[in-house]
Protein backbone atom coordinates (compact mmCIF):
# COMPACT_ATOMS: atom_id res chain seq x y z
CA UNK A 1 0.00 0.00 0.00
CA UNK A 2 0.52 3.41 -0.69
CA UNK A 3 0.34 5.71 2.50
CA UNK A 4 1.10 9.07 3.44
CA UNK A 5 1.76 9.64 6.91
CA UNK A 6 0.95 13.16 8.10
CA UNK A 7 3.26 13.97 11.28
CA UNK A 8 6.20 11.83 10.24
CA UNK A 9 8.70 13.91 11.86
CA UNK A 10 6.97 13.05 15.71
CA UNK A 11 7.96 10.18 18.00
CA UNK A 12 4.54 7.82 16.46
CA UNK A 13 4.69 9.75 13.23
CA UNK A 14 8.28 8.39 12.62
CA UNK A 15 7.63 4.78 14.18
CA UNK A 16 4.58 4.67 12.26
CA UNK A 17 7.18 5.41 9.15
CA UNK A 18 8.77 2.32 9.99
CA UNK A 19 6.91 0.01 11.16
CA UNK A 20 4.73 0.49 8.37
CA UNK A 21 7.87 0.43 5.60
CA UNK A 22 8.49 -2.79 7.37
CA UNK A 23 5.88 -4.56 6.91
CA UNK A 24 6.52 -3.75 2.94
CA UNK A 25 4.64 -0.37 2.49
CA UNK A 26 5.41 2.54 0.73
CA UNK A 27 5.54 5.86 2.75
CA UNK A 28 4.85 8.99 2.13
CA UNK A 29 5.37 11.82 4.96
CA UNK A 30 5.24 15.38 6.02
CA UNK A 31 6.88 17.72 8.73
CA UNK A 32 5.47 21.12 9.44
CA UNK A 33 9.03 22.79 8.54
CA UNK A 34 12.23 22.14 6.24
CA UNK A 35 14.02 21.44 9.56
CA UNK A 36 11.84 19.25 11.18
CA UNK A 37 11.53 17.11 8.09
CA UNK A 38 15.04 16.17 8.70
CA UNK A 39 13.55 14.27 11.53
CA UNK A 40 11.27 11.93 9.28
CA UNK A 41 12.89 8.44 9.12
CA UNK A 42 14.94 7.32 6.10
CA UNK A 43 12.36 4.60 5.52
CA UNK A 44 10.18 7.40 4.01
CA UNK A 45 9.99 7.25 0.31
CA UNK A 46 9.15 11.12 -0.05
CA UNK A 47 9.33 14.10 2.37
CA UNK A 48 6.81 16.76 2.07
CA UNK A 49 5.42 19.77 3.82
CA UNK A 50 2.21 20.24 5.64
CA UNK A 51 1.40 23.01 8.30
CA UNK A 52 -2.03 21.95 9.54
CA UNK A 53 -2.61 25.62 11.14
CA UNK A 54 -2.22 26.82 7.55
CA UNK A 55 -5.55 26.72 4.53
CA UNK A 56 -2.88 27.45 2.33
CA UNK A 57 -0.58 24.81 3.09
CA UNK A 58 -3.24 22.67 3.61
CA UNK A 59 -5.01 23.17 0.15
CA UNK A 60 -0.94 23.62 -1.45
CA UNK A 61 0.25 19.64 -0.48
CA UNK A 62 -3.83 18.63 -1.18
CA UNK A 63 -3.81 19.86 -4.80
CA UNK A 64 -0.82 18.60 -5.42
CA UNK A 65 -1.12 14.70 -4.39
CA UNK A 66 -4.54 14.83 -6.32
CA UNK A 67 -2.57 16.39 -9.35
CA UNK A 68 0.13 13.86 -9.11
CA UNK A 69 -0.81 10.56 -7.78
CA UNK A 70 -2.50 8.23 -9.58
CA UNK A 71 -3.83 6.40 -6.18
CA UNK A 72 -3.44 7.10 -2.56
CA UNK A 73 -4.19 3.94 0.02
CA UNK A 74 -4.29 5.58 3.17
CA UNK A 75 -3.95 8.60 5.17
CA UNK A 76 -2.52 8.61 9.41
CA UNK A 77 -2.27 11.32 10.96
CA UNK A 78 -0.34 11.44 14.02
CA UNK A 79 -0.35 14.93 14.77
CA UNK A 80 -0.66 16.93 17.59
CA UNK A 81 -0.15 19.61 20.54
CA UNK A 82 -1.46 19.61 24.09
CA UNK A 83 -2.32 21.69 26.42
CA UNK A 84 -2.77 21.79 30.57
CA UNK A 85 -4.73 23.97 33.44
CA UNK A 86 -7.99 25.30 34.02
CA UNK A 87 -7.49 28.23 31.95
CA UNK A 88 -6.22 28.67 28.05
CA UNK A 89 -5.31 31.89 26.19
CA UNK A 90 -7.42 32.76 23.00
CA UNK A 91 -3.94 31.84 20.91
CA UNK A 92 -4.02 28.55 22.74
CA UNK A 93 -7.36 27.80 22.10
CA UNK A 94 -6.75 28.44 18.13
CA UNK A 95 -3.63 26.63 17.96
CA UNK A 96 -4.52 23.71 19.87
CA UNK A 97 -7.88 23.05 17.84
CA UNK A 98 -6.23 23.87 14.75
CA UNK A 99 -3.69 20.79 14.58
CA UNK A 100 -5.62 18.44 16.27
CA UNK A 101 -9.17 18.97 14.64
CA UNK A 102 -9.72 22.02 12.37
CA UNK A 103 -6.75 21.12 10.60
CA UNK A 104 -6.44 17.13 9.89
CA UNK A 105 -10.19 17.65 9.03
CA UNK A 106 -9.69 20.20 6.42
CA UNK A 107 -6.61 18.05 5.08
CA UNK A 108 -8.84 14.96 4.78
CA UNK A 109 -11.96 16.92 3.24
CA UNK A 110 -9.83 17.61 0.73
CA UNK A 111 -8.18 14.49 0.03
CA UNK A 112 -11.25 12.29 -0.41
CA UNK A 113 -11.64 12.95 -3.82
CA UNK A 114 -8.38 10.91 -4.21
CA UNK A 115 -8.83 8.50 -1.90
CA UNK A 116 -12.66 7.43 -3.65
CA UNK A 117 -10.90 7.41 -7.10
CA UNK A 118 -8.35 4.60 -5.41
CA UNK A 119 -11.17 2.53 -3.99
CA UNK A 120 -12.00 -0.72 -5.87
CA UNK A 121 -13.92 -3.40 -4.66
CA UNK A 122 -10.96 -5.24 -3.75
CA UNK A 123 -9.25 -2.44 -1.84
CA UNK A 124 -10.92 0.18 0.55
CA UNK A 125 -8.82 3.14 1.60
CA UNK A 126 -8.34 4.23 4.48
CA UNK A 127 -7.78 7.46 6.45
CA UNK A 128 -6.45 7.19 10.34
CA UNK A 129 -6.13 9.36 13.00
CA UNK A 130 -5.15 9.81 16.94
CA UNK A 131 -7.80 11.47 19.16
CA UNK A 132 -6.60 9.27 22.00
CA UNK A 133 -8.67 8.12 25.30
CA UNK A 134 -9.49 11.71 25.96
CA UNK A 135 -12.26 11.76 23.36
CA UNK A 136 -13.65 8.81 25.49
CA UNK A 137 -12.62 9.97 28.98
CA UNK A 138 -12.37 14.46 29.00
CA UNK A 139 -9.88 15.08 31.91
CA UNK A 140 -10.34 18.25 34.56
CA UNK A 141 -6.79 20.14 33.52
CA UNK A 142 -7.01 19.03 30.42
CA UNK A 143 -10.51 20.57 28.57
CA UNK A 144 -9.20 22.09 25.56
CA UNK A 145 -7.16 19.21 24.57
CA UNK A 146 -10.38 16.66 25.62
CA UNK A 147 -12.74 18.52 23.33
CA UNK A 148 -10.46 19.24 20.41
CA UNK A 149 -9.56 15.55 20.35
CA UNK A 150 -13.60 14.56 20.77
CA UNK A 151 -14.07 16.89 17.78
CA UNK A 152 -11.95 14.66 15.61
CA UNK A 153 -13.19 11.58 16.97
CA UNK A 154 -16.65 12.71 16.31
CA UNK A 155 -15.85 13.83 12.77
CA UNK A 156 -14.19 10.14 12.19
CA UNK A 157 -17.08 7.45 14.01
CA UNK A 158 -19.58 10.06 11.56
CA UNK A 159 -17.61 9.77 8.11
CA UNK A 160 -16.58 6.22 8.23
CA UNK A 161 -20.50 5.63 8.10
CA UNK A 162 -20.63 7.98 5.59
CA UNK A 163 -17.89 6.94 3.19
CA UNK A 164 -19.01 3.25 3.74
CA UNK A 165 -20.51 3.46 0.54
CA UNK A 166 -17.41 5.24 -1.46
CA UNK A 167 -15.14 2.41 -0.15
CA UNK A 168 -13.22 4.54 1.96
CA UNK A 169 -12.48 3.63 5.70
CA UNK A 170 -12.56 5.98 8.58
CA UNK A 171 -10.50 4.62 11.91
CA UNK A 172 -10.67 6.19 14.80
CA UNK A 173 -7.78 5.41 17.10
CA UNK A 174 -7.91 6.47 20.88
CA UNK A 175 -4.62 4.85 22.65
CA UNK A 176 -4.20 6.02 26.02
CA UNK A 177 -0.45 8.19 27.68
CA UNK A 178 2.12 7.10 25.73
CA UNK A 179 5.53 8.01 26.22
CA UNK A 180 6.54 10.20 23.20
CA UNK A 181 7.38 13.43 25.31
CA UNK A 182 4.40 15.63 24.08
CA UNK A 183 3.32 16.24 27.62
CA UNK A 184 6.75 17.78 28.31
CA UNK A 185 5.74 20.81 25.38
CA UNK A 186 2.52 21.56 25.92
CA UNK A 187 1.37 24.18 24.30
CA UNK A 188 0.49 25.72 27.31
CA UNK A 189 0.76 25.02 31.42
CA UNK A 190 2.75 22.91 33.02
CA UNK A 191 1.54 18.89 32.93
CA UNK A 192 0.83 17.09 36.48
CA UNK A 193 2.07 14.03 37.58
CA UNK A 194 1.65 10.78 35.07
CA UNK A 195 1.95 7.12 35.34
CA UNK A 196 4.77 5.96 33.06
CA UNK A 197 2.71 5.31 29.77
CA UNK A 198 2.76 2.65 27.04
CA UNK A 199 5.35 2.73 24.01
CA UNK A 200 5.16 4.54 20.64
CA UNK A 201 6.36 0.51 19.84
CA UNK A 202 3.79 -0.91 21.00
CA UNK A 203 0.97 1.78 20.25
CA UNK A 204 2.17 1.32 17.17
CA UNK A 205 1.90 -2.04 16.21
CA UNK A 206 -1.68 -2.68 17.19
CA UNK A 207 -2.28 0.71 14.79
CA UNK A 208 -0.20 -1.45 11.90
CA UNK A 209 -2.72 -4.54 12.45
CA UNK A 210 -6.12 -1.88 12.84
CA UNK A 211 -4.90 -0.60 9.37
CA UNK A 212 -4.03 -4.01 7.68
CA UNK A 213 -7.42 -5.60 9.21
CA UNK A 214 -10.49 -3.97 8.40
CA UNK A 215 -11.51 -2.07 11.90
CA UNK A 216 -13.10 1.12 12.07
CA UNK A 217 -11.66 1.94 15.39
CA UNK A 218 -9.16 0.88 17.82
CA UNK A 219 -10.60 2.40 21.65
CA UNK A 220 -8.71 2.75 24.79
CA UNK A 221 -9.08 -0.76 25.76
CA UNK A 222 -7.68 -2.25 22.62
CA UNK A 223 -4.58 -0.83 23.43
CA UNK A 224 -3.71 -2.81 26.85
Amino acid sequence: MKILVVGGSGVLGGELVRQLRAAGHEILATATTVESAANIPSEASLRLLLDLRSDESIEVLANYLNDSLEGLDGIINASGVVTFGELASSPTLDKVFKINALGPINFFQQMLPLLRRSATPEKKPFVAAISGVVAELPMPGMAIYSASKSALSSYLRAMAKQERKNGVRFIDLRPGHTETGLATRPVEGQAPPMPTGMTAQSVVSKIVAAIEGDQAELAASAFN
